[in-house]
């Protein structure tokens, strides 16, 4: 909250700072104006956008979440690094209950399903999912998770999105015990993402490699 705060007083001070040194110049007041109001919305806009949209850095996303906590969403990705088993699933309950968009239902139930272990209706769910980009990426989470090896290689063989393809390689390594394979394809799952869904993805497998998959055959 102070960090909320602190960012909230900088922006005013910069802006002031930037007013009078536009005035000093010579500006007329309408383009002083306009000049602060863009530069204001661009800090206060454009710098969150990027966090979440374009920044690679773990370390400024993990610093934004902090900060921003109270949306169901950031809470889930923060509880990915630093919370307890019960605490991804609650966020990950309290996101269902407050985003009905079908989209946000189909990840976001399917990943309450992956942390609860419960590949049958996670493959089950995979198959209805409404936005088909996610569809064969959690259905070769089940079936990795089933140790259906034929089924969770023809999903893979379906996925075309770079993070998704290393992500699933990876779990399909991890599952079948290969460790070394488990860290190079996480690593470029990882690079492969972007913002939030960097977070996220490097995180979730982070979180797999402590216990969400068992190595024994089921």
């Amino acid at each position: 909250m102070f960090s909320k705060y602190a960012n909230f007083i900088v922006v005013i001070i910069i802006s002031a700072l930037l007013a009078v040194a536009l005035f000093l110049s010579g500006l007329q007041i309408w383009l002083v104006f306009t000049i602060i109001m863009l530069f204001t919305f661009i800090l206060t806009m454009g710098y969150p956008f990027y966090i979440i949209y374009r920044s690679k850095s773990l370390k400024l996303i993990d610093r934004y979440l902090a900060n921003h906590r109270n949306k169901p969403i950031f809470s889930y990705a923060y509880a990915l690094a630093h919370g307890t088993d019960k605490e991804i699933h609650d966020s990950l309950n309290k996101i269902l209950k407050s985003y009905p968009h079908a989209e946000v239902q189909d990840v976001y139930n399917a990943n309450l399903l992956v942390f609860q272990k419960d590949w049958r209706r996670l493959i089950e769910t995979s198959k209805k999912m409404t936005t088909t980009f996610y569809r064969d990426y959690y259905a070769g989470i089940g079936y990795t998770m089933s140790n259906n090896k034929e089924k969770s290689s023809e999903s893979l063989s379906k996925v075309r999105t770079p993070w998704m393809v290393h992500s699933l390689k990876a779990i399909i390594a991890l599952k079948q015990g290969q460790k070394d394979a488990f860290q190079t394809e996480a690593t470029l799952a990882t690079r492969n993402a972007v913002g939030m869904q960097r977070y996220v993805t490097h995180y979730m497998l982070k979180r797999m490699a402590e216990g969400v998959f068992s190595t024994k055959e089921v």
